[in-house]
């Protein structure tokens, strides 16, 4: 797998479980771009498990809208 292909994956993963467990964010929601940027930085800190990424992308989320969803 590339290594751009592991931060597309773990965001995709990672915005389609926080969709839905939030039903009213928009699909291109401004978190998204956020939440690949934060992805991205970890890819390039070291971090290369996709479902690692994708986990800490959804903490990184949960963070940000100030722990809504739990």
């Amino acid at each position: 797998m590339a290594d751009s292909d592991i931060v597309e994956i773990a965001c995709a993963r990672a915005w389609g479980v926080y969709l839905l467990i939030n039903s009213g964010i928009a699909e291109n929601d401004a978190l998204r771009d956020k939440l690949k940027r934060f992805i991205r930085m970890r890819w390039e800190a070291g971090d290369d498990e996709t479902e690692f990424l994708a986990v800490e992308g959804l903490k990184y989320l949960k963070q940000l809208d100030g722990s809504r969803t739990g």
